[in-house]
């Protein structure tokens, strides 16, 4: 009977590795996307058991994250909320709206630097129902990240004003 409860034990110690293993594989993701609009290559990166996630940047879609490389790095969170403004003319530069003042800037290739959502570069004053919010200008193009880092959207005033969810690339 001793013999008998410790096999159960056992396979049960085993499946339970088996479906931590499964469910951490899940959790640790990385995703990459494309950008025409700005010839760039994003990848967001978050590792399990890490409190922070990654987000690189590339021309080649090559990312090693390294010193070397060009990656955000921001505490994950459900609040978590990154933008990246880029300017399609000059889209060599990154600039970074960071609204809980949490992101980890490392720069290579790219020039990446914070702003806040009121610059008047890119953002614009606007009224909408009564409420005055900032709006992007319209020559601007953008990407933010949200809610744990899990879902990336694009703002391009070209194809159409509202936030379009972006599709991963397989790779």
């Amino acid at each position: 009977m001793k013999r008998n409860f410790f096999i159960v034990l056992f396979l049960l110690a085993v499946m339970s590795v088996m479906v931590c293993l499964c469910i951490s594989r899940s959790y640790q993701k990385e995703t990459t996307f494309y950008f025409p609009q700005i010839r760039a290559y994003m990848k967001v990166y978050k590792p399990l058991l890490d409190e922070y996630g990654y987000i690189g940047f590339s021309r080649d879609g090559v990312f090693p994250f390294s010193e070397n490389s060009d990656f955000v790095r921001v505490y994950k969170s459900d609040i978590s909320l990154l933008h990246f403004i880029f300017n399609p003319s000059d889209n060599k530069v990154i600039y970074v709206v960071d609204r809980w003042n949490n992101a980890k800037i490392n720069q290579s290739n790219f020039m990446i630097e914070k702003i806040s959502q009121t610059d008047t570069v890119f953002y614009e004053q606007s009224s909408i129902g009564g409420v005055s919010i900032q709006v992007l200008k319209s020559q601007s193009f953008e990407v933010f990240i949200e809610g744990d880092l899990q879902t990336v959207y694009y703002v391009d005033y070209s194809v159409c004003e509202s936030p379009i969810r972006a599709r991963p690339i397989c790779k």
